[in-house]
């Protein structure tokens, strides 16, 4: 379905300009702000000026010059102060040892009456007789109330803390709003391209007011578009395929009989030699035509199947039948049969009937390709996430393009195993359908202890039944 389009769209840049207008007028509303909190300031009666202290400082040096003794009582209320002998040695005052060192300093002309920063001290020497007095104060702003200057900091570092948190505070809420309402201008692309993976492709894409995400969505509904229709003419295909191949089968299955059925007649007449050997070839291929359309039914049946529906079996339900029939062919063709389970855990989440027939395709060709005298062993164990199936042989061996087509439908390799007259290419990759029904894999290797082909199936011994239950196979 086409996307409808609507009429408003602004550019992207349009769009991130709007956020950063929003982030210009909460910067310049904290500014304005912070302006009327310093005007409130200066003007209540609940802070000094900057210059408060300095003026009182000035106001004191004649009564501190004057005075018989500096003691508290003449010293300014927001000054701290020492008293020196003229040889630097100290007297008296409320600086602490090292402070004190700093305002002979100042004496001595070693330390800068200037402040400098916010919160610097300066110092005002005032000459006595056989003494020095100094006074430490700051060019800041300090609130009236003793309880105040102890808790809090000055009200210029108050007011700009305050500022920064106020800004902070500006910045995440607009983060967070373009945040949400970038997510939401992008939840349709979002949902589309999630739904085109899934290959939920008859929907209909729904447009925003953003040109450049307007522009990908129109591409992501071509490529929706395109992609369904790919797959229509795909899936088409491959049923005109199934169909033709299902026919065909059919078709085959009458003559064939026939064909059989008259070769072996012939067989028990009284014939030459050559013309019983004529006979006995018609009848074999005859067999072999029939096991080949019957294992094209099978592929055909396999693929087209109802959903699979999985359930927790006990293995040994899977089994039973498996092992009876691997001892009947292995005793048959001579061959020794070694079946190791070690498995914990009893139970496994499958289509046991699905799960037979795999394993049973992966044993008849290990017997079909070992030779006699060998060996076919079926080892069963659980690794922690998956039940292990693995089936050796002490055969030839896979060849190395086997080890990389063998799984393909209708592959065939003269150079190895593969290379028997009933092989028609479709066993193993039965098994690897019925092992991606049951979110499996199948690995064909040789073993290096035999030489043999080593054929494992891997199954989920843990699987949610929310997400497999009624899947359609693959």
């Amino acid at each position: 379905m086409a996307i409808q389009k609507q009429r408003t769209e602004i550019p992207i840049g349009l769009f991130f300009l709007k956020y950063f207008g929003y982030l210009l007028i909460g910067f310049v509303g904290i500014a304005v702000l912070a302006m009327l909190a310093f005007n409130m300031l200066w003007t209540s009666d609940a802070v000094y000026p900057a210059r408060y202290t300095e003026q009182q400082a000035l106001l004191a040096v004649p009564v501190i010059e004057e005075a018989q003794e500096v003691s508290a009582q003449i010293i300014p209320e927001l000054c701290r102060y020492a008293v020196f002998d003229e040889a630097g040695i100290l007297l008296g005052g409320d600086l602490k040892e090292k402070d004190a060192q700093r305002a002979w300093e100042a004496v001595e002309g070693k330390r800068s009456n200037m402040g400098g920063i916010i919160g610097g001290y300066y110092y005002k020497v005032i000459r006595r007789t056989g003494e020095y007095c100094v006074l430490r104060y700051q060019i800041i702003s300090q609130y009236q109330s003793e309880i105040l200057r102890k808790y809090l900091p000055p009200p210029e570092i108050l007011i700009l803390a305050v500022m920064l948190a106020m800004v902070l505070a500006v910045v995440v809420l607009t983060a967070v709003r373009f945040s949400r309402v970038m997510r939401r201008k992008l939840s349709p692309l979002i949902q589309a391209a999630d739904r085109i993976q899934k290959q939920e492709l008859d929907f209909s894409v729904d447009r925003g007011n953003v040109r450049e995400i307007n522009d990908i969505l129109e591409a992501m509904d071509d490529m929706r578009a395109a992609l369904g229709q790919s797959l229509k003419e795909q899936w088409q295909t491959e049923q005109r395929k199934q169909e033709q191949m299902a026919a065909l089968a059919h078709d085959l299955k009458t003559p064939l009989t026939l064909v059989r059925g008259n070769a072996e007649l012939l067989c028990d007449m009284e014939l030459t030699e050559e013309q019983q050997a004529c006979a006995e070839c018609i009848a074999g291929n005859a067999i072999q035509m029939q096991n080949y359309v019957q294992t094209l039914i099978e592929i055909i049946r396999t693929s087209q199947s109802p959903p699979v529906r999985k359930r927790n079996v006990d293995i040994a339900i899977c089994l039973s039948e498996v092992k009876k029939r691997a001892e009947r062919l292995c005793a048959m063709h001579q061959l020794n049969l070694m079946w190791e389970d070690s498995l914990k855990q009893r139970e496994i989440y499958a289509e046991p009937d699905l799960l037979g027939r795999a394993l049973q395709n992966i044993i008849d060709n290990a017997v079909e390709y070992t030779p006699q005298g060998g060996t076919v062993s079926l080892e069963i164990w659980d690794d922690g996430e998956d039940v292990v199936f693995r089936v050796s042989d002490t055969g030839c061996g896979f060849s190395p393009k086997a080890l990389r087509h063998g799984k393909e439908q209708f592959y065939m390799d003269d150079d190895s195993r593969t290379a028997a007259k009933t092989h028609y290419g479709m066993g193993l990759y039965i098994v690897d359908m019925i092992a991606a029904q049951h979110k499996g894999t199948l690995i064909l290797e040789n073993s290096p202890v035999t030489g043999g082909a080593c054929v494992t199936v891997r199954i989920p011994g843990r699987v949610s039944r929310m997400t497999e239950i009624n899947e359609v196979p693959v």
